[in-house]
C-alpha cells in the first residue's frame, strides 16, 4: 500500500524513494502507455467516489449535478445569461461545504448488519444513535453508504434517514436491507453525520467499518423426501460421527468371559456381585446420505443457464434444511473452485454451515464429477442413498449414477432443467431409480409460496393478541 504521505511513493529502507507492489506492476503492463489507469488514479477515483456517496447527500448530489449542468449551458457568458444561475447554486454549494469541514458529531452509533441474510429477503435494521455532546443536535443523518468493492449492490430502504438529537437524547432509525442474490458481501456498518440546515453536505461520518455478510441461498420447506429404506454400518458410531468420544454406544453389563478387555470392565457391578462384570457395547447403525450437486457451466454461461445453477443451488438448500431436521447423517458435495464437503447431522454441523459453503459456491467449467467421484466413493460403503441434483441430463451425468447404483447405493436425481435435456432420462430412471425433473419457473414458485407463507406468519405474530 502508499504511504500516508503520498498517492504512490513509499520510503525505501535506505532512505530513498521505492515503487509500490501495484505501481511497479503497472510500470511492468506499459506505464502511461498502457490503457489502463495508474494505481494512484484509481486510489484517487475511490477517494473521490466515496467523498460523492459519503459527504454529499441526495439533495447535494442534485445540486452538483445541476452546477455541471449550467457550468457547460453557460460557458459563453456573452451569449446566454446561464452562468448567473450557475453563480448562484454553486454560493448554495459554498457555504455548506465550509461548514463540512465542521467535526463529526459526538454521537455514539449501535447497530451492524447482519452476519447472515437470505437472498431476496428485507431485513430490517434498527440503528440507535445517542448524543455525548452538551448541545442539541437538530440534524443528522443516518445511512449505509455503498461498499467500494465491485458487484456490491444491496438494496437500502431508506437511503437517507434524518433525526433530531436533544441534549442526552436517543432515537433509533429503521433501515431495511436486501440483498438480490447469494454470495460474500463486503458492506459497511451503519454511519451517522452531521449535515446543513438546507441538508446538502455533510461532515465526516461516525462509523461505516466494513464487515462481511454471507447472503444465503433462497430455499423452500419439504414436508415430505422420501428415501430408501436401510441402514449401514457406521465405523465409531454417533460418538465419532458427532466428534462427541471415541467410545462406541454402551449398552448394558454382562459377565467377564476370558479375552475381554480390563479397560471394559464395570469396576462398580464387580464389587456388587462378587465377580467379574464387563461393559458391553454396540456399534452403530443409521441412515446416511450424500447430497451431490452439479456444478458444471460453460465459461460464458448464458443467463437461463445461470437461472438453472441458481435454482439448483435453491433446491438443494432446501433438501439439507429438510434433512436437518431429522436423524440423518448428511454429507454435502459439490465441486466449484476447489472440492467442497460438508458433514451434517446428528450433531455433526448445523444448517448454517452447509448455508455458508452454498452461498459462496461458485461454478465450474470443467466437468465436475470426476473430481467429487474420488470424494463419493470412499464413502459408498456407509451411504444409504445418493440425492444428485443435476443441471441436465447426457452420459457422463448418467455413467456417474450408474456406477453409484452399480456399487449397491440407491440413487436419486433430481435435474433442474429449462427446456428439453440434452438426452432423454425417463429411460434411464427404470433403472437407476427416481429421477424427476423441475424448471426454474417450478423452484421460482416453490420459492415465492414459502417466503408467502412466511410473510403471513410474520404478520400473525405481529398482531396483537386479543
Amino acid at each position: 500500500m502508499a504511504s500516508a504521505k503520498g498517492w504512490r511513493w513509499r520510503r525505501g529502507r535506505a532512505g530513498g524513494f521505492a515503487l509500490t507492489p501495484e505501481d511497479r506492476a503497472w510500470w511492468q503492463r506499459g506505464g502511461f502507455f498502457s490503457l489502463s489507469p495508474s494505481p494512484g488514479m484509481r486510489r484517487l477515483q475511490r477517494w473521490a467516489q466515496r467523498l460523492y456517496r459519503e459527504r454529499l447527500t441526495a439533495r447535494g448530489r442534485f445540486a452538483l449535478g445541476t452546477l455541471a449542468v449550467f457550468a457547460v449551458l453557460g460557458v459563453d457568458p456573452r451569449r446566454s445569461q446561464v452562468f448567473v444561475l450557475f453563480a448562484a447554486v454553486a454560493g448554495l454549494l459554498l457555504l455548506p461545504t465550509v461548514l463540512a469541514l465542521l467535526p463529526r458529531p459526538r454521537v455514539r452509533v449501535r447497530g451492524r448488519l447482519p452476519l447472515r441474510l437470505t437472498a431476496r429477503t428485507p431485513v430490517t435494521v434498527r440503528v440507535a444513535v445517542e448524543n455525548l455532546s452538551s448541545r442539541p443536535l437538530p440534524d443528522l443523518l443516518v445511512q449505509i453508504p455503498a461498499s467500494d468493492e465491485r458487484g456490491t449492490r444491496v438494496t437500502v430502504t431508506p437511503r437517507e434517514s434524518y433525526v433530531a438529537l436533544g441534549t442526552g437524547d436517543s432515537v433509533e432509525a429503521p433501515i431495511t436491507v436486501e440483498a438480490p442474490r447469494r454470495g460474500r458481501y463486503t458492506l459497511r456498518s451503519p454511519t451517522v453525520a452531521a449535515v446543513d440546515p438546507l441538508r446538502l453536505v455533510a461532515t465526516a461520518p461516525v462509523g461505516g467499518d466494513e464487515q462481511v455478510t454471507l447472503v444465503y441461498p433462497r430455499f423452500y420447506t419439504i414436508d415430505r423426501f422420501p428415501v430408501a429404506p436401510g441402514r449401514r454400518y457406521q465405523p465409531g458410531g454417533i460418538p465419532l460421527s458427532s466428534h462427541l468420544g471415541d467410545s462406541i454406544e454402551f449398552v448394558g453389563t454382562r459377565e467377564y468371559r476370558e479375552g475381554d478387555p480390563v479397560r471394559n470392565i464395570h469396576w462398580r457391578s464387580w464389587a456388587r456381585r462378587g465377580e467379574p462384570v464387563v461393559k458391553e457395547y454396540q456399534e452403530e447403525y443409521f441412515c446416511r446420505l450424500a447430497l451431490v450437486l452439479d456444478t458444471f457451466l460453460p465459461r460464458k454461461p448464458r443467463p437461463h443457464q445461470i437461472e438453472g445453477f441458481e435454482a439448483a443451488v435453491s433446491v438443494l438448500a432446501s433438501i439439507a434444511d429438510h434433512f436437518s431436521r431429522s436423524e440423518y447423517v448428511v454429507d454435502i458435495l459439490a465441486a466449484g473452485p476447489d472440492i467442497y464437503e460438508v458433514s451434517a447431522g446428528r450433531s455433526l454441523a448445523y444448517l448454517e454451515n452447509i448455508l455458508d459453503v452454498l452461498a459462496c459456491l461458485a461454478p465450474c467449467h470443467e466437468p465436475p464429477f470426476e473430481r467429487i467421484g474420488p470424494h463419493l466413493f470412499d464413502k459408498l460403503a456407509q451411504l444409504t442413498t445418493v440425492v444428485a441434483v443435476l443441471l441436465d441430463w447426457d452420459e457422463p451425468r448418467e455413467e456417474f449414477l450408474a456406477r453409484v447404483k452399480a456399487l449397491g447405493t440407491e440413487v436419486q436425481a433430481i435435474i433442474v432443467h429449462p427446456g428439453e435435456t440434452v438426452r432423454d432420462w425417463h429411460a434411464a430412471a427404470t433403472e437407476l431409480g427416481t429421477v424427476s425433473c423441475l424448471t426454474p419457473a417450478d423452484v421460482e414458485h416453490l420459492l415465492m409460496a414459502r417466503a408467502t407463507q412466511h410473510a403471513s406468519d410474520s404478520a400473525s405474530q405481529r398482531a396483537p393478541r386479543e
